[in-house]
């Protein structure tokens, strides 16, 4: 998906967020802004919002010294999550349809980020998940995937978010379930740490994907998390990010669940802001045969 100019705003947006928290120094801000502009002044608009997240982010921790700049709110998120993780979990647990619920609190967590509409009401958008029906809702044929695949990658998203992804992957039947996340910090992305902390290696295999993107950009990605992904039977992929930088991938069965923050994906997906997403996508190669596909240089081919 490529990136269009609505997509600039909430990038600067982000740039100064985080200047505004961690630096009073005026000329200190101005640099710093200065610099993502100019760097993303030379990227081109034909890579996905992520590529120009990515290249920003760099700027801004290079200008601030600092490589993790949303450590304490990632890890607010995660004790604010660990809190409620019990009572959420016994809510799908009790609930008539556990895998329906589960799906639904995935996306609910999904509300927890630092990009687009980042002030956020959890408890409210938690009760109006598991009550609303998703907009796009492909969770039935996500149930009878997951049934019948040997081995599932789940994408994760945000710090926080990955209890919200625990409920759900503990009501997955394969035990050969990894779970993806960031290589390096980027915003408020989870990486390893966020996984662990959320005991996620309980349920899952962790496995990073090598990149600093706020999305799964796959020539970016590591030779074992791109080899991971294409043997994958089932792919599910967590948030806007994930689905900017995968949506068209061919030859690969995807899952998406997301709910929807900005008007450019409401655009993209035909439903509104705020709405909730499970989304099967499957973009056929042509012409080429699984086994010539998987052996193409690692990388999956893209629209």
């Amino acid at each position: 998906m490529r990136t269009y100019l609505e997509c600039i705003p909430c990038i600067i947006e982000q740039a100064i967020d985080v200047t505004n928290q961690l630096t009073q120094d005026e000329e200190k801000r101005e640099e710093l802004i200065q610099k993502v502009l100019m760097t993303l002044s030379g990227v081109s608009y034909h890579h996905p919002p992520p590529y120009l997240g990515r290249e920003a982010h760099r700027v801004i921790r290079k200008v601030l010294n600092n490589h993790d700049p949303f450590f304490k709110l990632k890890r607010e998120f995660n004790h604010v999550a660990k809190k409620l993780y019990p009572s959420l979990k016994e809510k799908v647990n009790g609930s008539s349809d556990p895998f329906v619920y589960a799906v639904r609190m995935a996306i609910a967590g999904n509300i927890i980020d630092f990009g687009p509409r980042h002030h956020f009401e959890l408890m409210k958008t938690i009760d109006q998940a598991l009550s609303t029906k998703p907009a796009i809702d492909d969770t039935e044929s996500l149930r009878e995937d997951s049934k019948e695949a040997s081995m599932i990658l789940y994408l994760g998203d945000n710090a926080g978010e990955t209890f919200f992804d625990k409920i759900l992957i503990e009501q997955m039947p394969p035990e050969d379930i990894y779970y993806g996340v960031r290589g390096f910090p980027v915003i408020n992305d989870a990486t390893s740490e966020d996984a662990y902390y959320a005991s996620l290696d309980q349920v899952a295999k962790v496995i990073s994907s090598g990149s600093d993107a706020p999305g799964t950009i796959l020539k970016d990605c590591s030779e074992e998390f791109k080899n991971l992904f294409d043997r994958a039977d089932l792919v599910i992929a967590k948030g806007h990010g994930n689905y900017e930088t995968l949506r068209e991938v061919k030859g690969k069965k995807l899952y998406f669940l997301l709910m929807v923050k900005c008007k450019i994906i409401a655009r993209d997906l035909g439903c509104s802001v705020g709405d909730f997403v499970v989304k099967c996508v499957e973009n056929r190669a042509k012409g080429v045969g699984k086994t010539k596909q998987a052996s193409a240089a690692h990388g999956i081919k893209t629209e």
